[in-house]
């Protein structure tokens, strides 16, 4: 076959991409995995629905959600807005009405109603305006605003109900960081006139890969990385603050990060359990948070809400962007925690995503591939190992090895949709069922789990 005719049948793939169904052929899970043991396909989790508990004065099981979306806008843009695909997700294990139109918020992409009733909300400033230098000696970008987090609560019975705190990133630093490097290319606004010379598909990889995407990353890896963490930690007191019934409206509509953080501390306030969703870019930045929070030598709301927390990540890119963690500086120490109250991270990684990884082969792999004081570890690991490793990381790590992603052309069975890959996980029901339900030595846990139920009728 000729150059020119893999370029021919790339284009193809790319078109009918575009047109592909967004219906499912189904899930295959190979594996549940955990770092911990050595054996195989033998990993549990507990899933959202029994994350859920009570807290006195309350009549509802209740399961807090913090949810960090990811490179670009990791759904499409023109749909709907971030998280909208993970709600209906939820929506429709339970035979719940969709939730198009209930979610629209003033903050995200989507157009807002500004006769209707605002959605809670609030936005985490940084603690003074900030400013960076640029690739022109003397010009400066400021930054004062970081994140905007909405709060969407769907309840699903008398006895149940998620909370989801959305933490929007995306908007504020690509308005004020990325626009001034990349945003004259981008197929929007007056740029148009540079982007429409460009092939039609060639035009969506760009922006979609490149300016909207791989910009995220590369902005997040150097100092403007520092203040995402820090609006991260914010939302997440303000979160605790809200669930423990002081409300955004209480807390104003936009607060410092130390400021809301302070509020926190001294506190003696009980919340119902939280855990993480996090998909692609996303999946990193709550690992550095949790790492942070963990190893700082103080106890905050951070830990309170880490402890014994379980965090689902989808299309995470945590391997390939750990190679900007290389340090001459040793580490500091994560906290010791009990098996009980070690937080699980629960990779969910499809195996045409070009860009996730599974989590348990890269921790292996490093640390068989690093020097280390006590030996060499070319040689494998044993339990012993694993546990010390599991110890070390502060978290119990467990990948789920699964394929999902629509084949682009039906004949063409060695080719999976990419796009379908990296960002389709709450459009697989079976899937959203894991996340809900949980999994019991490698296997769906069905038994008393309500989703399941309604699915299996």
């Amino acid at each position: 076959m000729t150059f020119r005719f893999y370029i021919f049948l790339l284009s193809a793939l790319l078109f009918l991409t575009g047109c592909a169904s967004s219906s499912k052929s189904g899930l295959t899970v190979y594996h549940i995995n955990s770092l911990a043991s050595s054996d195989d396909n033998n990993a549990s989790f507990k899933g959202l629905e029994y994350l859920a508990d009570p807290i006195p004065g309350t009549l509802k099981n209740r399961v807090n959600i913090i949810y960090l979306h990811g490179i670009g806008w990791t759904e499409d843009r023109n749909n709907g807005q971030l998280a909208e695909d993970f709600l209906g997700g939820i929506a429709k294990a339970y035979d719940l009405d969709e939730t198009d139109g209930i979610i629209t918020t003033l903050c995200g992409e989507a157009p807002y109603d500004p006769t209707a009733t605002p959605t809670p909300h609030i936005v985490i400033k940084a603690d003074e305006v900030k400013y960076f230098e640029t690739a022109i000696p003397g010009s400066k970008l400021k930054l004062d605003e970081l994140v905007c987090m909405d709060k969407q609560t769907l309840a699903i019975d008398d006895n149940l109900e998620f909370v989801l705190y959305r933490v929007f990133w995306d908007n504020i630093f690509w308005d004020n960081l990325q626009f001034a490097h990349v945003g004259q290319d981008d197929d929007r606004g007056s740029s148009k006139d540079i982007a429409r010379l460009r092939r039609k598909y060639n035009r969506i990889l760009k922006d979609d890969l490149v300016n909207y995407g791989i910009s995220d990353a590369v902005m997040y890896l150097g100092a403007a990385g520092v203040e995402i963490r820090n609006a991260i930690r914010g939302a997440m007191c303000s979160a605790a603050l809200d669930a423990s019934g002081h409300s955004f409206a209480s807390q104003g509509a936009k607060v410092t990060h130390t400021d809301i953080c302070n509020r926190t501390s001294f506190r003696d306030f009980k919340t119902n359990q939280f855990a993480f969703v996090s998909e692609s870019l996303g999946s990193k930045i709550a690992l550095d948070v949790m790492q942070e929070s963990l190893s700082d030598g103080r106890e905050t709301v951070h830990d309170e809400m880490i402890t014994g927390s379980e965090t689902y990540m989808l299309a995470n890119q945590i391997p390939l962007l750990a190679l900007s963690d290389l340090s001459m500086r040793q580490a500091r120490s994560i906290s010791k925690l009990s098996n009980e109250d070690r937080p699980k991270i629960i990779a969910m990684s499809e195996l045409n995503d070009f860009l996730g990884y599974e989590l348990v082969p890269f921790y292996e792999q490093l640390w068989k591939r690093s020097i280390r004081p006590e030996q060499n570890n070319l040689y494998g690991l044993n339990d012993t190992m694993r546990e010390k490793l599991t110890a070390e990381l502060g978290f119990e790590m467990i990948d789920m090895r699964i394929e999902f992603a629509d084949k682009i052309i039906p004949v063409l069975k060695g080719f999976a949709d990419p796009n379908d890959a990296h960002k389709g996980h709450a459009n697989v029901p079976q899937l959203m069922l894991y996340m809900l339900c949980g999994a019991v030595d490698a296997q769906l846990n069905e038994k008393e789990c309500l989703a399941a139920e309604l699915q299996n009728k």
